[in-house]
C-alpha cells in the first residue's frame, strides 16, 4: 500500500527505500490451521484506523476510516453516520484551518462510548499583502562544493530560489556576485540558475523580493555554494552489494538528488569525483553525464590516483545451460548501467563508463540461447555501449564481476536467463515463481479499517494462490508463511538464490492525504523493467474479468523495491482498496479472496501459456 498509516502500527510502505540486506533467510511455516486466520488488532468499542490522534494535513479534508461493534450505531460531531453490519465507516470529513477535534460517539446495547480526534488542517496558502519570503522553501539547502568549475552549462548551474509573495520583484546574490534577478515561474514561485565561477569561496545564496506594494523582505540559504578549483579525484566504490540484480536503492547513484536511478554501483569500481553536494558526491561518469551518488558508497582514493580508463579489446559470447553470458574482459572495473528497450524482440544496452573499446572480434558459442548477437559502439570519449540483440524478451538477467580472489576479477558478466521450456498444455509445471505476502511481524502495513492490517489479509490470500498454484504443477516458495518480518530487500533475494522466474508480491492498496476516498478504486499491477509488461498485463487482464465490480485501476509502471528486481520477472499486485468499503468488503471475505487468488493464478497461468504459444 502507498499511505504511512498509524506511526504506532505501520511501517515505511514497500516503495520506501532501504539500505540492502543481507541474503534472505529461509521463511519459517505456518500451523496449516492458522492460515485462514484473520486476526483483529483492536477490540475498542470505536477503533479509527486513520488518521492517528494529533495529525496534521495540508488539506482541507481528511479521510476518517474505521470500524464500530457491528450492530452498533454511530455519529460524528452529534450527526449519524451510516454504517453496514459489520460496523465499517470510511468518511471524507472537511476541515476547517487549524485545529479540528473529531467527536466520534457508538452506542451499542444502550452502552455508549466516545473518542476525540485531533487533527489539524494546515492547507497550503498564497501569501498576500506585504512580501514574505518562506524561509523553509530556500534553495539551496545544502553545501554544495566543485572541486573544479563544471564542464557544461548543464552541470556548472545550481538551482536556486524560493517561494513567497506573488506579484513581486526577486533578486539574488552569492558572495560579492550579483545581483542577478529571479524570474516569478507561477504565482510566488521565484527561480534561477546560478552559473559556477572558476573559483568561489564558500557563500550562501541570499535574496530579496520587493512586493508590489513597495514593502522588501530578505533570506539566506541554508547551504553555500563554492569552487575550490583543486580538480577531480578518484574514488573507488566500497559500498557492500548483495546479490547479483540490478535491485538495491540504498547505494545507487542517480541523475540528481532524489531523481531517477542510472547506476548500481560494484564494488571495486572506480570513477571521478568532481564535488559533492550535502550527502552525496558529485559523479562525472563521462562528458555529458554527472550523477549523485551517496558518500556511503564511494571512497575517495589518494591524490594523484591514475584516472579511470579501461582499454579491452575482448567480448565472449557463452551459454551456460540456464543464462546465456555476455563477458566482457576489462583491464579494471568500471561503472555500468543495464537499459532494457521495450518491443517483442528484446535487446539490452550496456553501457560502461571510463572505458574504451578496441574490440575487432567476438567469440560465441553456438547462438541457441537468450543472446543473438552483440555489438559495441564508442558513444563518447569513455563511454561505450554494447548493445545485445536477444531471441525473444528477456526473463531476467544481471550483471556482476567476477569474485575479487579470481583471475576473472575485472570480468564484467551479463547474463540472460535462457526462456524456459514451456509446455503449453500444463503451462504452470515445473515453474519456479516466488510468492511474497505484503509486509508481515512488526511492518503491518495499511491497519485496514474492520481491524485486520494488511499484512493480516496478504498472507492467507498468497497461501491459498500458492496451493492454486502447486495444484497445477508450479513450485511456490513463499517469501514469508507465517506473521514474521522479512526485510524489504531481502524478498527478491530469496527469489534470486532460488532461481525463480517470477516474483509476485501481493499488497492492498490505500490513498495518500488529500485524495477523497470515493474516488479511487480496483485492482492494479505495477511492474518497471519492460520485461515484465507482459506478465503485468496477463494478471491485470484477469483481475479485471473475473473481479469487475472490485474495479481497474490499471497497469502501473513504477520504480518500487519490489517491481525493480531484474534476475526475474517482477510484479506488485495491488489487490484492492483499504480506502474503499466495497473493495475491503472483498479483501475481509473468505468469498472475495477465493476470488482474487482465482484470478491471479489465471493470470499466471494465461502469462505461461502465451509464452509456450510464442515459443513454436
Amino acid at each position: 500500500m502507498k499511505r504511512t498509516l498509524l506511526p504506532a502500527l505501520l511501517l515505511a510502505s514497500f516503495a520506501a527505500a532501504q539500505t540492502a540486506a543481507p541474503a534472505a533467510p529461509s521463511p519459517t511455516p505456518a500451523p496449516a490451521s492458522a492460515t485462514r486466520l484473520l486476526p483483529p488488532i483492536s477490540d475498542e468499542p470505536i477503533f479509527v484506523a486513520y488518521p492517528p490522534d494529533k495529525y496534521s494535513v495540508g488539506f482541507d479534508h481528511v479521510l476518517l476510516e474505521g470500524s464500530v461493534k457491528p450492530g452498533a450505531t454511530f455519529s460524528l460531531g452529534g450527526q449519524p453516520v451510516d454504517v453496514g453490519a459489520d460496523g465499517l465507516f470510511i468518511e471524507w470529513v472537511p476541515l476547517t484551518p487549524g485545529e479540528n477535534v473529531l467527536k466520534l460517539e457508538t452506542t451499542l446495547g444502550g452502552v455508549t462510548s466516545t473518542k476525540e480526534l485531533r487533527v489539524t488542517s494546515r492547507p497550503q496558502t498564497v501569501l498576500r499583502g506585504a512580501a514574505q519570503i518562506v524561509a523553509d522553501s530556500v534553495l539551496p539547502d545544502e553545501n554544495r562544493v566543485a572541486y573544479l568549475q563544471p564542464a557544461n552549462l548543464e552541470t556548472r548551474g545550481v538551482p536556486v530560489g524560493f517561494s513567497g509573495t506573488p506579484g513581486g520583484k526577486a533578486s539574488y546574490k552569492v558572495g560579492d556576485l550579483g545581483p542577478f534577478p529571479l524570474a516569478e515561474t507561477s504565482p510566488g514561485e521565484y527561480e534561477g540558475t546560478f552559473l559556477l565561477p572558476a573559483q568561489l569561496a564558500a557563500a550562501p545564496v541570499s535574496f530579496t523580493l520587493t512586493g508590489a506594494d513597495g514593502t522588501t523582505a530578505t533570506a539566506e540559504s541554508t547551504g553555500k555554494l563554492s569552487v575550490t578549483g583543486t580538480g577531480p579525484r578518484v574514488a573507488e566504490v566500497t559500498a557492500t552489494v548483495a546479490g547479483r540484480g540490478l535491485q538495491a536503492a540504498g547505494q545507487v547513484w542517480r541523475n540528481g538528488a532524489g531523481r531517477n536511478f542510472v547506476v548500481y554501483p560494484r564494488p571495486g569500481a572506480r570513477t571521478i569525483v568532481v564535488g559533492e553536494e550535502g550527502g552525496t558526491y558529485t559523479v562525472q561518469v563521462s562528458d555529458g553525464l554527472t550523477l549523485n551518488a551517496p558518500k556511503s558508497s564511494l571512497t575517495l582514493r589518494p591524490e594523484g590516483t591514475p584516472l579511470p580508463r579501461a582499454v579491452f579489446a575482448n567480448i565472449n559470447v557463452k551459454n551456460s545451460g540456464t543464462h546465456s553470458e555476455v563477458q566482457v574482459l576489462l583491464p579494471e572495473r568500471v561503472p555500468f548501467t543495464v537499459e532494457q528497450q521495450a518491443g517483442q524482440g528484446g535487446s539490452l544496452d550496456l553501457r560502461l563508463f571510463h572505458a574504451v573499446s578496441d574490440v575487432e572480434y567476438i567469440v560465441s558459442d553456438v547462438p541457441t540461447g537468450a543472446v543473438r548477437d552483440v555489438r559495441w559502439v564508442q558513444d563518447a570519449d569513455g563511454v561505450v555501449r554494447l548493445h545485445v540483440d536477444l531471441n525473444g524478451a528477456p526473463w531476467g538477467y544481471d550483471a556482476t564481476y567476477g569474485a575479487d580472489d579470481s583471475a576473472e576479477r575485472n570480468t564484467l558478466t551479463l547474463r540472460v536467463r535462457n526462456a524456459p521450456a514451456i509446455n503449453a498444455r500444463q503451462p504452470l509445471a515445473g515453474r519456479t515463481i516466488v510468492l511474497d505476502p505484503g509486509h508481515g511481524g512488526d511492518e503491518f502495513g495499511g491497519a485496514g479499517p474492520l481491524r485486520v492490517p494488511e499484512k493480516n489479509l496478504t498472507l492467507p490470500l498468497t497461501l491459498r494462490l500458492a496451493e492454486l498454484l502447486r495444484e497445477k504443477g508450479a513450485n511456490v516458495i513463499l517469501t514469508r508463511e507465517a506473521d514474521t518480518t522479512v526485510p524489504i530487500y531481502n524478498r527478491p533475494l530469496l527469489a534470486e538464490a532460488k532461481n525463480a522466474e517470477l516474483l509476485v508480491s501481493i499488497h492492498a492498496n490505500a490513498l495518500p492525504d488529500g485524495v477523497d476516498p470515493r474516488t479511487k478504486r480496483g485492482s492494479g499491477v505495477y511492474f518497471y523493467n519492460p520485461q515484465a509488461r507482459a506478465l503485468a498485463d496477463a494478471v491485470q487482464g484477469a483481475l479485471v474479468e473475473k473481479l469487475p465490480d472490485v474495479g481497474n485501476d490499471g497497469v502501473h509502471y513504477q520504480n518500487l523495491a519490489l517491481t525493480r528486481p531484474t534476475t526475474q520477472l517482477s510484479i506488485l499486485i495491488e489487490t484492492a482498496f483499504l480506502t474503499d468499503k466495497s473493495n475491503l468488503r472483498t479483501l475481509m471475505s473468505d468469498t472475495g479472496r477465493e476470488r482474487l487468488a482465482q484470478a491471479i493464478a489465471l493470470g499466471l497461468e494465461r502469462f505461461y501459456r502465451d509464452a509456450a504459444l510464442k515459443q513454436r
